[in-house]
């Protein structure tokens, strides 16, 4: 696996590693994604998701309900629509 990290950030893993913290730089990354993974929320059950996939489960379903209330709108507006 290859990982990009902006500079300032692979000037901090190798800043580690140069104070005596880390053996590697490698061992820098997998201590930051270990301690993310006990940060971390759980997978959603049944979706194996997680919050990011729920997220954009929610987005969708905003994306749908805001087509059908202007489609709505179109079909039987309440008030002008700006532009219109």
């Amino acid at each position: 696996m290859t990982i990009n990290l902006p500079e300032e950030l692979e000037r901090f893993v190798h800043d580690q590693v140069s104070a005596g913290r880390y053996l590697s730089e490698d061992d820098v990354v997998r201590d930051a994604l270990e301690r993310l993974r006990r940060l971390a929320p759980p997978p959603l059950p049944g979706t194996g998701l997680g919050s990011i996939g729920a997220m954009r489960d929610g987005a969708d379903e905003l994306d749908e309900i805001v087509e059908h209330a202007m489609k709505l709108r179109r079909e039987e507006p309440w008030r002008p629509v700006p532009g219109e």
